[in-house]
């Protein structure tokens, strides 16, 4: 891997790139958009007055074929998003830039506009590095910083049909996400993606243990199986909608909890009979003969909720209310998958 001495770019260059294509803010090293509305007119308050930033790392190749350069962002995808969203009008300054709050880039007098776009950016580049090379680099400047972790990790080093269809599922569901599941911050570290792919091994291999070193171990079993070996997209979709569904009055609430959530989309899949047995023990359970009535479905829900907010449960709810302190081992998630699937079957309306 070459390195370089830092070079200095001006936004125009940047903003150009973007146009072009040549610059690619989230590969797949990277993190998701993570910052603040204030903490993005803060950057821009510092460009407008002149201040420095910190300096930008790109990974820099060639591609041969369309005689271009490709720039992908290495360390600094948020101060460019930031940069080019409010370039293209965006977003609007807030009471971080002072006396600029309020205003967009076009509402910027020329002058201010010519010093924005002129502002020169600091970057060192990876010259035609390996995405190993890539990899290292990433880990090492976020070790000093927020410590990468595990799901970020899973989608530097997994590229495949698995890793796409996680990706691409979490992506499908914003409705999901909307009921609280996760919080923003914990999407922004990508545990959208172990959620999913969680759900996915369900699927797979049924209910198990879990853990973010499960998950990375389930990646490496399935890293080799194509499209056509795994489930389909709409399928997984439609269970995580409906999981949704059933629980819309409860947005926010304990059991919507990720814990708990994906507990309930297994009982779905068991109720459409696709759930593999995993470490289940199916003795308790209860059959689904017939379709119950989705309000019943609903209060009994309500009802688990109820119990896990309450001091006090209700007797033959303790035992669920108790399941939520080690929510990551099987003995708890047996327990509480035979109160959703009960749920499911209107026990508790």
């Amino acid at each position: 891997m070459q390195g370089s001495t830092p070079q200095h770019y001006t936004i125009a260059d940047f903003l150009k790139w973007s146009d072009d294509d040549e610059l690619v803010l989230n590969p797949k090293f990277q993190r998701g958009a993570v910052w603040s509305a204030p903490a993005r007119s803060y950057l821009i308050d510092s460009i407008l007055r002149g201040y420095p930033i910190p300096k930008l790392l790109l990974r820099t190749t060639v591609d041969r074929d369309n005689r271009r350069t490709i720039r992908d962002v290495v360390d600094g995808q948020q101060r460019l998003r930031t940069i080019i969203d409010f370039a293209g009008g965006r977003f609007t300054l807030g009471v971080k830039a002072g006396e600029f709050q309020g205003l967009r880039y076009t509402d910027l007098e020329n002058e201010l506009k010519d010093s924005f776009l002129g502002y020169k950016l600091t970057c060192e580049q990876l010259l035609n590095a390996s995405d190993e090379d890539v990899l290292e680099v990433f880990v090492r400047i976020n070790s000093n910083a927020v410590p990468v972790n595990e799901a970020e990790l899973r989608n530097a080093r997994f590229e495949n049909d698995f890793s796409d269809l996680v990706k691409a599922i979490a992506k499908a569901v914003p409705g999901v996400w909307a009921l609280g599941v996760l919080s923003n911050r914990e999407r922004v570290r990508m545990l959208d993606q172990s959620l999913i792919a969680e759900i996915l091994g369900f699927r797979l291999f049924g209910v198990t243990d879990g853990g973010e070193t499960r998950l990375t171990r389930l990646y490496e079993d399935v890293k080799g199986r194509t499209k056509d070996e795994l489930p389909q997209q709409d399928e997984l979709v439609e269970f995580l909608y409906q999981a949704a569904g059933y629980l819309g009055e409860l947005a926010g609430e304990p059991l919507v909890a990720r814990p708990h959530f994906i507990i309930l989309v297994a009982a779905l899949m068991h109720r459409a009979g696709t759930l593999p047995p995993g470490k289940i023990i199916f003795d308790d359970i209860p059959r689904f003969d017939g379709v119950v009535e989705s309000e019943a479905t609903v209060q009994s829900l309500i009802a688990l909720n109820d119990a896990l907010a309450s001091d006090e449960p209700p007797p033959q709810m303790e035992a669920f209310k108790e399941a939520r302190v080690t929510t990551q081992r099987m003995k708890s998630r047996q327990v509480r998958f035979e109160y959703f699937c009960r749920a499911l079957a209107g026990e508790y309306s």
